[in-house]
């Protein structure tokens, strides 16, 4: 199962292989060096999720064409739900990354390790959310000509 979610989400599930992963991606830096790669990291995610609302936006407008040329309501509504749902998945990461810095304890990178692998999580099962809902879009399409 554990292999499951780290193919499925590409995080290392347990907390031991997000360990080994920590230190493989920080290596001996400080904690300000390990922070700044840990924080480039977490930009780039939060342009994959800018980039992942403009496709959704584009989709539902799809959506909603469809529901309203008759297309089945049962394969489109789910369709723009799922879009709708992945979306505030995607729009959770554009959240600020102040959060390392707020914690009174503790170190700063890890902090913000831990947010990249949360923001990881949330961006996969939105991507796969879209996806799901671009297939039931196709399959309206589809069944409407």
């Amino acid at each position: 199962m554990s292999n499951i979610i780290a193919t499925v989400f590409g995080v290392p599930p347990s907390r031991a292989e997000r360990d080994r992963a920590y230190s493989s991606i920080v290596g001996d830096l400080d904690d300000m060096r390990a922070f700044e790669r840990i924080l480039g990291g977490m930009q780039h995610n939060t342009e994959k999720a800018g980039a992942l609302l403009a496709a959704q936006g584009i989709f539902a407008v799809a959506c909603t064409y469809g529901i309203d040329h008759g297309w089945p309501k049962f394969l489109a509504v789910p369709a723009i739900l799922l879009l709708l749902i992945g979306a505030l998945l995607a729009i959770s990461m554009l959240r600020s990354t102040a959060a390392p810095f707020t914690r009174g304890s503790g170190n700063i990178a890890r902090v913000a390790f831990d947010l990249l692998v949360s923001r990881m999580i949330r961006f996969n099962l939105a991507l796969y959310m879209t996806f799901l809902s671009i297939l039931l879009l196709a399959a309206a399409a589809a069944s409407f000509i």
